[in-house]
């Protein structure tokens, strides 16, 4: 059917000559011919009765296979009865009918769309035709699913990694609660696993390590998880025990399987483990005091002599003193001021021109000396000192900033670490635009580095923070990207500049095909969405050709330089920039 046969409620009058020109039916149809997305029109009835070349190319079928014929030729049978209902109500009753649907390849492949459906209505407002126009996002889904994958599943076992393992864990703490049943954490650690990683290579790790995964969940009853946590650790939840000596049931299991020979790589390899654990009932119990449990079990389990299983007790928290000690001391440490800024230079791996920075925090302890934030920052979250930390970074790192530039000629933007909490409060994007009005910087000589997690907040807080941020300027920097929950459609929302790749898929580079091939995912996925990338914790030349290589231009790590105090970055960033400027001179002359 030609576009001028559309009943006269679709034109549209000139209100030019030129314009008149423009909007020809002929022109008209061509357009909408050639157009990239999927259409048809449909009469009254449903029956298609124009189709577009790309519609043709989307779903295989052509045109004069489909004429006269309802969509249903394109149902792929994921649909309810009532979800078809509900759209033919929308667009009967002359309104915009917008949403997902899985629709049918005439090759029987299934396609993901997102589907608009606008009804043109005669003069009494009832629908004549139907202007249906698709949008093929099959591709875009898949990417979203594999980076679900990365975000809950271990890729080399193919169980849920830690992230899935503390969300199944705080559900089965909180059903044991209701129902007074009590349920047991599993921590196991494999022994002696390094000799098999320096005699048979990370090729021989990684199989071994496949192979483990398997015999675990043979071991165990259906309802039982087992996870992947990390390298050669693995937990194990056990719910609903009818008795709490039932965990040694499953321990021992677990270990007869375990002393099963593997055949690794052409060698029989004999493994053995190691298993702490921790049962709940205990008033004060949370789901991380249960992992933590395990975790002290299971180190006393390798003291005993490996290969065998230990439960945790009382006794065992007098090893967790130094971290009470740690506590006050950093109690001490907000009240005296003790802690400063580091700056980790970002270059361009291509020139070493520095295109940016990371603020660090650190911890100038009297008997300690310069503790580095892993050190601390856990004790931080866990005792509700982070709060207070998380002030003080921003707000020194707002002022560092300032300083720098006052001293840098042409200084970077800087990377400014802020966790979900601040996120989760509505006074963070003022308190943004009050620190740039207050040091008199632009939104440019900052960035926000926050995780995947913050990504994932729904509060209304959250949403705030974004819109305002965005009004302001100010760019987010997502940190060790993939290792959390990664969303494609949070990348859209969030005003994203950059995504930093985790160092422990640098680390992988020429010793595991899965990290690099991850790496190569996420740099093609920050590339298609025009995204920016750094890579951390590059430490060789290896590393840095690849990522090179591979489109990734911008790196941190000691390969280019250490986080240094304030004055010593100033003083490094002003030698940088005399050094490549002096260079590029000489090669221009």
């Amino acid at each position: 059917m030609e576009i001028r046969e559309i009943p006269a409620a679709v034109s549209v009058e000139p209100a030019e000559p030129v314009e008149a020109g423009l909007l020809r039916p002929e022109l008209m149809e061509r357009a909408l011919h050639v157009a990239a997305n999927a259409m048809f029109i449909a009469d009254r009835n449903g029956r298609i009765r124009w189709v577009n070349a790309a519609f043709t190319r989307l779903y295989g079928f052509a045109a004069e296979e489909v004429l006269g014929s309802t969509p249903r030729v394109l149902k792929s049978g994921r649909q309810t009865s009532a979800f078809y209902r509900e759209l033919w109500t929308t667009v009967r009753a002359g309104k915009v009918w917008r949403g997902h649907l899985s629709n049918r390849h005439k090759n029987g492949e299934v396609l993901d769309v997102d589907q608009t459906i606008t009804p043109v209505c005669d003069e009494h407002g009832k629908p004549t035709h139907y202007y249906v126009v698709y949008e093929d996002i099959t591709e875009r889904l898949r990417s979203e699913q594999q980076l679900t994958q990365l975000a809950m599943f271990d890729s080399l076992t193919g169980l849920p990694n830690r992230n899935q393992f503390h969300i199944r864990l705080s559900e089965a703490f909180a059903r044991s609660r209701r129902s007074a049943k009590p349920m047991a954490v599993l921590l196991l650690d494999l022994d002696h696993f390094k000799n098999v990683n320096d005699t048979l290579g990370h090729a021989g790790g990684d199989e071994l390590l496949a192979k483990v995964g398997r015999c675990l969940t043979s071991a165990l009853r259906d309802t039982d998880v087992v996870a992947r946590l990390s390298g050669d650790e693995f937990a194990v939840l056990v719910e609903d025990l009818a008795r709490p000596d039932q965990a040694i049931d499953s321990a021992r299991r677990l270990l007869d399987v375990l002393s099963s020979s593997y055949k690794v790589l052409g060698a029989t390899i004999q493994v053995g483990a190691s298993i702490g654990i921790a049962l709940s009932g205990d008033l004060e119990d949370t789901p991380e005091r249960l992992l933590r449990n395990a975790d002290l079990a299971m180190y006393r389990a390798k003291s005993r002599g490996r290969n065998c299983f230990q439960f945790f007790d009382a006794a065992m928290d007098l090893a967790a003193r130094k971290r009470y000690d740690l506590r006050d001391a950093l109690r001490t440490a907000l009240r005296k001021d003790e802690f400063k800024l580091c700056f980790q230079p970002q270059v361009d791996m291509r020139t070493g021109m520095p295109v940016g920075a990371e603020a660090l925090l650190r911890w100038n302890d009297p008997h300690r000396g310069l503790v580095t934030a892993s050190e601390f920052i856990g004790v931080a979250e866990q005792d509700g000192m982070i709060s207070a930390l998380n002030d003080w970074v921003l707000r020194a790192g707002f002022a560092e900033v300032a300083r720098l530039h006052r001293v840098v000629p042409s200084m970077v933007p800087v990377s400014i670490n802020v966790s979900a909490g601040q996120f989760d409060r509505t006074d963070l994007a003022p308190t943004i635009e009050s620190l740039l009005r207050e040091h008199d910087l632009p939104a440019t000589a900052i960035r926000l580095e926050i995780t995947e997690t913050v990504m994932l907040r729904s509060s209304l807080a959250v949403h705030e923070n974004i819109r305002q941020l965005g009004r302001l300027g100010v760019t987010i920097s997502v940190d060790d990207f993939g290792t959390g929950y990664s969303s494609l459609p949070a990348l859209r929302e969030f005003p994203i500049g950059t995504i930093k790749l985790d160092m422990s898929y640098v680390r992988g580079i020429g010793r595991s095909a899965r990290d690099e091939l991850l790496l190569c995912a996420i740099i093609g996925i920050a590339r298609m969405l025009k995204l920016g990338v750094v890579a951390e914790g590059v430490e060789t030349a290896a590393q840095r050709d690849f990522l090179i290589r591979e489109g990734c231009f911008q790196a941190q790590g000691h390969l280019y330089q250490r986080a240094l105090p304030a004055e010593e970055f100033a003083a490094w960033m002003r030698f940088q920039q005399r050094s490549i400027c002096a260079a590029s001179m000489a090669s221009a002359g």
